[in-house]
Protein backbone atom coordinates (compact mmCIF):
# COMPACT_ATOMS: atom_id res chain seq x y z
CA UNK A 1 0.00 0.00 0.00
CA UNK A 2 1.21 3.14 -0.79
CA UNK A 3 2.07 5.95 1.71
CA UNK A 4 -0.29 8.25 0.44
CA UNK A 5 -3.51 5.56 0.81
CA UNK A 6 -2.19 4.94 4.43
CA UNK A 7 -2.56 9.10 4.78
CA UNK A 8 -5.89 9.26 3.11
CA UNK A 9 -6.76 6.02 5.75
CA UNK A 10 -5.31 7.51 8.56
CA UNK A 11 -7.20 11.07 7.81
CA UNK A 12 -10.10 10.15 5.29
CA UNK A 13 -10.93 14.06 5.20
CA UNK A 14 -6.88 15.43 5.03
CA UNK A 15 -7.63 18.93 3.69
CA UNK A 16 -9.64 20.29 7.49
CA UNK A 17 -7.16 18.02 9.12
CA UNK A 18 -3.87 19.60 7.42
CA UNK A 19 -5.05 23.07 8.04
CA UNK A 20 -5.30 22.33 11.89
CA UNK A 21 -2.24 22.77 14.25
CA UNK A 22 -2.72 20.23 16.72
CA UNK A 23 -0.42 22.12 19.29
CA UNK A 24 -1.91 24.95 19.57
CA UNK A 25 -5.69 23.57 19.02
CA UNK A 26 -5.90 26.07 16.70
CA UNK A 27 -6.50 26.00 12.77
CA UNK A 28 -4.41 27.60 10.30
CA UNK A 29 -7.16 30.76 9.55
CA UNK A 30 -7.34 30.87 13.49
CA UNK A 31 -3.71 30.90 13.79
CA UNK A 32 -3.38 33.76 11.26
CA UNK A 33 -6.04 35.91 13.23
CA UNK A 34 -4.61 35.42 15.73
CA UNK A 35 -3.46 38.67 18.03
CA UNK A 36 -1.35 36.36 20.15
CA UNK A 37 1.45 38.05 22.17
CA UNK A 38 1.00 41.42 20.28
CA UNK A 39 -1.83 43.92 21.56
CA UNK A 40 -2.24 46.80 19.21
CA UNK A 41 -3.25 50.62 19.11
CA UNK A 42 -3.32 53.05 16.32
CA UNK A 43 0.03 54.25 16.67
CA UNK A 44 2.04 51.08 17.41
CA UNK A 45 1.98 47.89 19.66
CA UNK A 46 2.84 45.95 22.92
CA UNK A 47 4.89 43.09 22.46
CA UNK A 48 4.51 40.20 25.71
CA UNK A 49 6.22 37.00 25.92
CA UNK A 50 6.56 35.79 29.85
CA UNK A 51 8.14 38.29 31.77
CA UNK A 52 9.43 40.66 29.02
CA UNK A 53 6.99 43.50 27.56
CA UNK A 54 7.76 46.26 25.36
CA UNK A 55 6.08 48.93 24.07
CA UNK A 56 6.80 50.57 20.79
CA UNK A 57 5.16 53.30 18.28
CA UNK A 58 5.30 52.40 14.80
CA UNK A 59 7.60 55.61 14.48
CA UNK A 60 9.76 54.13 17.21
CA UNK A 61 11.20 51.22 14.24
CA UNK A 62 14.72 52.29 12.50
CA UNK A 63 14.90 48.84 10.72
CA UNK A 64 13.29 45.35 10.22
CA UNK A 65 15.55 43.08 8.86
CA UNK A 66 14.77 39.52 8.78
CA UNK A 67 16.47 36.35 7.80
CA UNK A 68 15.83 32.29 8.33
CA UNK A 69 17.67 30.21 11.03
CA UNK A 70 18.90 26.10 10.34
CA UNK A 71 16.98 24.42 12.79
CA UNK A 72 18.18 21.32 11.01
CA UNK A 73 15.47 19.90 9.62
CA UNK A 74 13.24 22.62 9.15
CA UNK A 75 14.34 26.58 8.74
CA UNK A 76 12.54 28.93 11.16
CA UNK A 77 12.49 32.78 9.49
CA UNK A 78 13.31 35.56 12.38
CA UNK A 79 12.29 39.29 12.30
CA UNK A 80 14.68 42.18 14.32
CA UNK A 81 12.38 45.46 15.25
CA UNK A 82 15.23 47.57 15.90
CA UNK A 83 14.45 50.64 17.73
CA UNK A 84 17.24 53.03 18.31
CA UNK A 85 20.44 51.11 19.62
CA UNK A 86 17.91 48.25 20.86
CA UNK A 87 16.12 45.24 18.80
CA UNK A 88 13.61 42.76 19.61
CA UNK A 89 13.63 39.41 17.88
CA UNK A 90 10.88 37.62 17.25
CA UNK A 91 9.94 34.24 15.10
CA UNK A 92 7.13 32.77 12.86
CA UNK A 93 6.75 30.42 15.65
CA UNK A 94 4.95 33.10 18.05
CA UNK A 95 1.77 33.86 18.50
CA UNK A 96 0.28 36.54 16.45
CA UNK A 97 3.42 36.20 14.00
CA UNK A 98 0.87 36.28 11.07
CA UNK A 99 -0.70 39.46 11.90
CA UNK A 100 2.14 41.35 13.19
CA UNK A 101 3.34 40.89 9.58
CA UNK A 102 0.26 42.07 7.75
CA UNK A 103 0.11 45.29 9.97
CA UNK A 104 3.68 45.83 9.48
CA UNK A 105 3.45 45.57 5.36
CA UNK A 106 0.17 48.65 6.11
CA UNK A 107 2.42 50.63 8.15
CA UNK A 108 5.39 50.60 5.79
CA UNK A 109 4.61 50.85 2.75
CA UNK A 110 8.01 50.36 1.29
CA UNK A 111 8.21 46.38 2.68
CA UNK A 112 8.64 44.61 -0.46
CA UNK A 113 5.12 42.73 -0.30
CA UNK A 114 6.15 39.30 -0.95
CA UNK A 115 9.30 39.00 1.22
CA UNK A 116 8.18 36.64 3.30
CA UNK A 117 7.43 33.90 1.07
CA UNK A 118 10.60 35.38 -1.07
CA UNK A 119 12.64 34.78 2.13
CA UNK A 120 11.64 30.86 2.66
CA UNK A 121 13.38 30.35 -1.00
CA UNK A 122 16.86 28.19 -1.02
CA UNK A 123 16.03 26.27 2.09
CA UNK A 124 18.87 26.28 5.03
CA UNK A 125 20.15 29.67 3.43
CA UNK A 126 20.13 32.91 5.94
CA UNK A 127 18.90 35.26 3.47
CA UNK A 128 19.22 38.09 5.61
CA UNK A 129 17.87 41.16 4.52
CA UNK A 130 16.66 44.73 5.79
CA UNK A 131 13.00 44.88 4.38
CA UNK A 132 12.27 48.44 6.30
CA UNK A 133 15.07 50.99 6.78
CA UNK A 134 13.51 54.42 8.37
CA UNK A 135 14.71 57.36 5.73
CA UNK A 136 14.96 55.72 2.70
Amino acid sequence: MAFKDIFKKILPSSQPDLEWNHASGKSFDEQKADLGAFQYTDDGFTYTRGDFTRTLKWSDITQLNVYKIDLMTIDEVRMEIVYGEKFIEISEEIPGWSQFVLRTKKIFPSIPRQWDSEIIQQPFETNYRTIYSAGT
